[in-house]
């Protein structure tokens, strides 16, 4: 299978490496060189339009800019393999949801997986029912670790400031 990662920062970059013991194609596309990270960690630089058209599994690792709103419109869900999974954990912005939601009613993608929305909580119900869209509830940053990192980041800046 082909993995598509749309952002290689922090979060598309530890995604490549986690991705490594499955031994799956991973193509990688990112406004910044990382020709050197990918040749290092197995994966391969590619073009949007590559990344967009080969992908079993496109992920979505992007800032929500002007360059990126709506980046995955109702064109380029129609240039996606038929068989493959979306799933945004970026910005829901990034994404075009009425576009996905029919392109998901009438199988021009298989499926995707969503952790944020442009507007949230969701509330079209008739998109949150398909049964080929799942969704979980934005708390990413709700992790043992991540309230832990939260933590020691509030103390430090209170150190600093008033020490």
């Amino acid at each position: 299978k082909t993995v598509g990662i749309l952002g290689c920062g922090h979060v598309g970059s530890d995604l490549v490496c986690l991705l490594a013991p499955f031994k799956c194609r991973v193509l990688v596309r990112d406004i910044v060189d990382k020709s050197q990270f990918c040749q290092t960690h197995g994966a391969t630089v590619a073009s949007l339009d590559e990344v967009i058209e080969q992908s079993d599994v496109l992920t979505l690792h992007v800032p929500l800019t002007s360059a990126t709103d709506n980046l995955i419109d109702e064109p380029v869900l129609r240039r996606m393999k038929p068989t493959a999974f979306l799933i945004n954990t970026s910005r829901g912005e990034v994404v075009d949801q009425p576009a996905l939601k029919i392109s998901l009613m009438q199988g021009i993608i298989a499926g995707a997986a969503l952790d944020v929305f442009a507007k949230e909580p969701p509330t079209d119900t008739e998109f949150l029912s398909l049964p080929n869209l799942m969704v979980t509830p934005h708390l990413g940053g709700n992790s043992l670790e991540a309230v832990e990192a939260m933590a020691r980041s509030a103390i430090e800046h209170l150190k600093d400031f008033f020490l």
